[in-house]
């Protein structure tokens, strides 16, 4: 790989081809068509050549926890994306591979007619998997584009230990980013009349329940009541974030009980939002200071944390991935007695004795987030009620990337491996945990109306929210 740029990698050396009709761009996380840096350069890469640019999106059946949940989230944002490439000249395609016989290597096909590919850089999940295949059977470049967060990951050169050694660092650099995004520039060549060899699938709002029915994926989770996919949506929430809730947020965050938190996660992860769009509107919204900081602290010192972990560390998605106190503890406490243990029928159902930690479970089963409060005590419970460690990552691992719209991201993977010791010090000595911090749901919910919270987390089954 040559780092090109501070966002822009070169995943290969092949040369370009010169007799390409446009320059693909390979949209995988970045769902936008404003506050894209990847998007921009693919533009800057097509003028140069005096090509259209062509805007791929494909989604398939068969990836992890594929459901009927994240399936329409993604449909959701199709149509708005088409008019919007469209009013800038773009062609844009969108193709749902719906099962084993629907046609395949669509990306592969559709490269043969470019100059070159631009693809988004995301550190996680199936995304780096994807452009290592690409690179392996495309003839021509291939380049990276992060437009995660507001800093470039490329600004840091290793793993960071916790929050304490990265914020000093983002402070320093963020006067260099946090500042308005230079938009696309217009095309020299318009391609939204190209023919492109590849199926375009048609997504209207009112057929998306249809198409996601036809799909070979899991249809027990059904989609959000709350949440629904697109720009237009994500931003009709970041308005009222920052005009209603943002003003008391740094009293309200940390009360589950009330629509005090953001709610913008599954818009962050699946890229309909930029961070920077968020944090620009955060930093010049009428609010208290102490407020934006604290919410600014979290979209950008906490979320890039993530990004930095799971960029550097191959093994961000396994216990692997734990500092060595963390090791050393878990290993002195590994066969220490458990109970009571649950299995993964159980916890999923929310079947516990614990009445704050089923309506946590019941919230991300329904709704497809849990508050940040009680996620936290919602993964410390799980290391106590399963056999071992390996166990306990692996259910939440698999609870949180099935239910949750903004699971299988960087910020899940850090979050989850946060309730082990991970990006944490050592805390005061105890069974099973050892050095671990430790959280009770009697402590917890102390600190907000746990009692609240509980009961209405049983009306989210009639549809209600707040």
């Amino acid at each position: 790989m040559i780092q090109i740029s501070e966002r822009v990698q070169l995943l290969n050396d092949k040369p370009a081809n010169n007799d390409g009709k446009y320059v693909l761009y390979w949209m995988q996380m970045f769902k936008r068509a404003e506050y894209n840096h990847a998007l921009n350069f693919a533009v800057e890469r097509a003028n140069e050549r005096r090509l259209p640019v062509v805007v791929y999106e494909g989604l398939k059946y068969y990836y992890p926890w594929a459901s009927d949940r994240i399936h329409t989230f993604i449909l959701e944002g199709v149509a708005e994306k088409r008019k919007a490439f469209e009013k800038l000249g773009i062609k844009y395609v969108f193709y749902l591979q719906k099962d084993e016989r629907s046609p395949k290597d669509t990306v592969a096909r559709i490269a043969r007619d470019a100059a070159l590919i631009v693809t988004d850089d995301f550190p996680c999940f199936i995304i780096p998997r994807h452009n290592a295949a690409i690179v392996r059977k495309a003839e021509i470049p291939v380049y990276a584009v992060d437009s995660n967060g507001v800093v470039p990951m490329s600004r840091f050169e290793k793993e960071e230990y916790a929050a304490y050694t990265i914020r000093p660092k983002i402070k320093k650099m963020l006067g260099d980013y946090l500042k308005p995004f230079e938009e696309v520039k217009p095309l020299v060549r318009a391609g939204e009349n190209l023919k492109i060899d590849c199926p375009d699938t048609d997504v209207a709002e009112n057929g998306i329940e249809k198409l996601v029915a036809g799909c070979a994926i899991d249809h027990t989770v059904k989609p959000s009541f709350v949440y629904r996919g697109g720009t237009a949506n994500g931003r009709r929430r970041l308005k009222k974030f920052v005009a209603e809730i943002l003003p008391d947020y740094d009293a309200a965050r940390n009360r589950p009980e009330r629509d005090g938190s953001s709610r913008l996660s599954a818009y962050l992860h699946f890229g309909y939002l930029s961070a920077l769009e968020i944090a620009l509107a955060v930093r010049d919204a009428d609010a208290p200071a102490a407020s934006k900081e604290a919410y600014l602290e979290e979209l950008i010192v906490r979320r890039e944390l993530s990004y930095n972990f799971t960029r550097f560390n191959p093994d961000y998605d396994s216990l692997k991935s734990l500092p060595p106190w963390v090791q050393e503890t878990m290993r002195r406490h590994a066969d220490d007695h458990r109970a009571p243990v649950y299995t993964l029928d159980e916890l999923e159902a929310g079947r516990t004795y614990d009445e704050l930690w089923n309506a946590a479970q019941r919230e991300m089963v329904v709704t497809g987030e849990m508050h940040n409060y009680v996620r936290m005590l919602w993964g410390k419970n799980v290391i106590g009620w399963t056999r071992s460690y390996e166990e306990a990552f692996a259910i939440l691992e698999h609870l949180n990337n099935k239910y949750c719209l903004d699971g299988r991201n960087p910020n899940s993977y850090a979050g989850i491996l946060w309730c082990f010791g991970k990006h944490d010090r050592p805390w005061m000595e105890r069974p099973v945990f050892g050095t671990i911090r430790y959280m009770t749901s009697a402590s917890t919910g102390k600190k907000f109306d746990s009692k609240r919270y509980i009961e209405w987390t049983k009306t989210l089954a009639q549809g209600k929210l707040f």
